[in-house]
């Protein structure tokens, strides 16, 4: 049997064997998370009848509202500091948050669907959308809260 050798002191057709076989488990999960985001978001708009042009459109979409959504939710985060310095007790401290992050959400939805005009979505399609995306992000930021009880 062999002793483990430091990468740094393997042969040059092994690092590049490694290397490859990283980068190629990297890129395989990256692939596989965006075709579920992609086919994910290919279904929902299917169940609410939003109709779109080509896959092009829909990822112009998808990438829009990311992209406009994360300035958004800055603003959001403003407001709800701004709004949570009155003294609100804790139910009244989240129906305002979850307002307003509904809200902002919402708002992104619809200029990114003003914009894009391959992707046309009814007003109520809007509304579930932004609903979907608050629910998630109060999902994760759920999961995050609960890791750093743990740690």
């Amino acid at each position: 049997m062999s002793k483990k050798k430091p990468f740094n002191e393997l042969e040059t057709k092994t690092k590049v064997v490694v290397i490859s076989s990283l980068s190629f488990i990297i890129l395989l999960g990256i692939a596989l998370v965006l075709g579920v985001l992609f086919l994910g978001m290919v279904g929902l708009f299917q169940v609410l009848g939003v109709t779109y042009e080509s896959n092009r459109s829909l990822i112009l979409f998808g990438v829009l509202v990311f992209v406009i959504g994360a300035f958004f939710e800055l603003l959001s985060k403003l407001l709800i500091s701004l709004s949570l310095r009155y003294q609100f007790i804790r139910s009244q401290r989240v129906r305002v948050k979850i307002a307003v992050d509904l809200l902002v959400t919402w708002t992104a939805v619809y200029i990114v669907d003003e914009i894009v005009a391959s992707v046309s979505m009814h007003f109520w399609s809007q509304w579930i959308f932004a609903l979907l995306l608050v629910a998630l992000d109060y999902a994760f930021d759920d999961r995050k809260l609960k890791q750093k009880k743990l740690a």
